[in-house]
Order: structure tokens, then C-alpha cells, then sequence
């Protein structure tokens, strides 16, 4: 596996969303309509001006509850199975694993005139979204996902300290890292985790999604506090 990690620890997540917002920022993306469904989630998921949402779980785990955050987003496939549907060849991947949308060469309507279009369907993490609500109505717009910042990578415009995603430099625990070469984060991950269930404080730690999965590698990583089935999230983890 080429490229490299970004790697995303979420047992020490405090769901200050301030990588959402971020995001938001850096990316020009609007905001949407949203409305309280119970959940501290919001918007409920990523959209069409949302490259990542924190999603808040609640889990009762050994007779205790917890609540449980994840940061959701693209997860670089190495396979870039949306890139090999895009009818448009509006997709790239990067030498570095970035998977990114070329918004000159996307265009939604175009592609498919089913809702959901090719590289919606090709993605195992239902990741990459073109619309939003605002105001009412439904806003159509180019296809969106995280890009892992790749406009901030090396650009020598900004300060050294913040040539890296806006949602790492942001985050105040600074719970996001990762590198290259890829082989090697996953080591310190799979190391790291094993710590973590060894100290008895996550015993259930695992890392998400697991990379011999019919997705395969994937330059994203999570490590998560609990198996991701009681983050409901899809596929499972190592």
C-alpha cells in the first residue's frame, strides 16, 4: 500500500464538533436546515455542504452508559471505488492515497439520471453526497467529500504548523495524526490499540474498518473505544 495514514482516535474525542465547523470554514461550504431528532448529532449526516459530521453515540456498555463520538468521513479507499465509477472521470487519487472530486468535471445530473448516482452506489460507506435542504427547499450541487484538505497539503501560503487538514489543526485534544508510509501507522495503530486494551480502559478498542475487508485498505483510519457495531456504523473493524 502506497501513500500514507491519517489516523483518528476517538477515545480521546470530546465531541466539540470544532473539526466540523472547521471544515465548514476552510471548504466555503454553507449551512443547511437542521432540526433536534434527540440526538446531539447534527446535521444527522454528511450532505451535500457537510464533508464530516461528528456522530454522538449513546451505548450502555457493562451495565454503564457512554456516550460514544465519531468523526465521519471519507475513508480513502486504496481501491478508489468511486473513482473507478464516476462516468465523468471526476474522481483522482493521489499519489499520497487522497481520493479527491474534480468539481470542473462533476456534474450530477449529467452522469445519471437515477437519485443516486454511480459513485454513491460504489461506495461501501454511503460516503459521497450532492445535496442539502436549505431554506425548504433541495439544494442540487456538485458531488462533495473530504479531500483530506489537499489544498493545504505543502501549500506554503500558510504557516508550516497548518499544512494539514483544518479538522487536525483545529481539534483541542488533537486526537487526529498519521503519516507516511502507510505500513507503518498501521503498525503504530494496531500497537496503540493493543495498549489501550492491555490498560484495561478500553478493553473493547479496536481499529475501523478493518483492512481485509471487501473494501480493502483504507488511508483512513479510526481507533475506536468499543467494537464499531455499537457505533452502527458500516463494516466492522480489526
Amino acid at each position: 500500500m502506497t501513500g500514507g495514514r491519517f489516523i483518528i482516535d476517538t477515545t480521546r474525542c470530546m465531541g466539540c464538533k470544532g473539526c466540523q465547523v472547521a471544515c465548514q470554514q476552510w471548504n466555503s461550504l454553507t449551512s443547511e436546515d437542521t432540526t433536534f431528532t434527540g440526538s446531539y448529532t447534527n446535521p444527522p449526516d454528511m450532505s451535500g455542504t457537510n464533508l464530516t459530521v461528528v456522530k454522538f453515540k449513546e451505548a450502555e456498555i457493562a451495565g454503564k452508559l457512554k456516550f460514544l463520538f465519531f468523526k465521519d468521513q471519507c475513508r480513502h479507499c486504496e481501491g478508489a471505488w468511486c473513482k473507478q465509477a464516476c462516468p465523468r472521470y471526476a474522481i483522482e487519487k493521489l499519489p499520497s492515497g487522497i481520493v479527491r472530486i474534480n468539481p470542473a468535471l462533476c456534474d450530477p445530473n449529467l452522469c445519471s439520471a437515477l437519485p443516486v448516482k454511480p459513485c454513491q452506489s460504489a461506495c461501501p460507506f454511503n460516503v459521497p453526497k450532492y445535496q442539502y435542504v436549505k431554506n425548504g427547499s433541495t439544494v442540487t450541487a456538485k458531488m462533495i467529500k473530504c479531500h483530506l484538505c489537499s489544498n493545504r497539503l505543502g501549500n506554503l501560503d500558510l504557516p508550516a504548523a497548518s499544512r494539514k487538514p483544518a479538522c487536525m489543526v483545529t481539534c483541542p485534544p488533537g486526537i487526529m495524526g498519521g503519516g507516511a508510509p502507510a505500513d507503518l501507522w498501521w503498525t503504530k495503530a494496531v500497537n496503540y490499540v493493543k495498549s489501550l486494551r492491555s490498560s484495561g480502559k478500553f478493553p473493547n478498542a479496536t481499529i475501523y474498518p478493518h483492512q481485509n475487508g471487501p473494501w480493502g485498505p483504507t488511508h483512513v483510519i479510526w481507533i475506536l473505544a468499543e467494537n464499531s457495531s455499537v457505533y452502527g456504523l458500516p463494516g466492522y473493524g480489526y
